[in-house]
C-alpha cells in the first residue's frame, strides 16, 4: 500500500515536470515583427493546449524503476501532462501519473492512475516561458518554474524524485487544438 506521504512525493516529483532550465538543440522563436518607434514585443506561445508527448525521448506513458539500499522498489509512471496556456497570463496544469511501492522481493502492485491539477501565472522572459504555480489552487510547495518554446512545441527539463533517488527528464509538449 501507498501512503499518502508516497503519493504526495509522486504529485510533487510529476508537478516538477514544469521546472527546468532551457532545453538544448531548440529553434529560437521567431522574432516580433517591429514598427516604428515601437518596443519590441516578446513573442509568447499561443493561448491553447499543449499535451506531453515524449519524456526523454520515449512516447508517453514512461515508467521509471528504483530501489533503495532496504530493497523497496519505487516504480513512478509518467501518464500524460496537459498544460493549457490561458488568456491573462493564466495556465492550467492537469496532470495524470501512477506510482507503487513494493517491499524487497515482491512485485509491484497496479496502483490506480493518479491525478493533479495545478493552476497559476505565467510570464515570458526571451525565449522562456516562466510558471508561478498559485498556492491556492494545486500549487502549494512548488517553485517557480520555467522551460522554453518555439512555434508549437514547448520543452520543459524537470528534475524529480523516486524513493532516494534525484533524476532529471525533459518533457516535450506538442499543441493539441482538440483539447478544450
Amino acid at each position: 500500500m501507498v501512503s499518502l506521504r508516497s503519493r504526495s512525493v509522486a504529485a510533487f516529483a510529476f508537478c516538477t515536470v514544469l521546472a527546468a532550465t532551457s532545453a538544448a538543440g531548440q529553434l529560437p522563436p521567431p522574432a516580433a515583427p517591429k514598427s516604428a518607434g515601437a518596443a519590441p514585443r516578446a513573442t509568447e506561445p499561443a493561448i491553447a493546449s499543449y499535451v506531453s508527448w515524449r519524456l526523454n525521448n520515449k512516447i508517453l506513458p514512461v515508467t521509471d524503476r528504483a530501489s533503495d539500499s532496504t530493497g523497496t522498489q519505487f516504480l513512478i509512471e509518467f501518464d500524460e501532462l496537459i498544460l493549457s496556456i490561458r488568456p491573462s497570463h493564466e495556465f492550467r496544469a492537469s496532470l495524470r501519473y501512477r506510482q507503487t511501492l513494493a517491499s524487497r522481493g515482491m512485485k509491484p502492485g497496479q496502483d490506480p492512475i493518479q491525478k493533479t491539477t495545478i493552476y497559476g501565472a505565467w510570464s515570458v522572459e526571451g525565449k522562456e516561458l516562466r510558471f508561478v504555480p498559485d498556492p491556492k489552487r494545486g500549487g502549494s510547495g512548488l517553485n517557480i518554474l520555467s522551460g522554453t518554446f518555439a512555434g508549437t512545441r514547448i520543452d520543459v527539463p524537470f528534475d524529480y524524485r523516486n524513493g532516494s533517488l534525484v533524476r532529471r527528464a525533459t518533457v516535450v509538449l506538442i499543441r493539441n487544438d482538440n483539447i478544450f
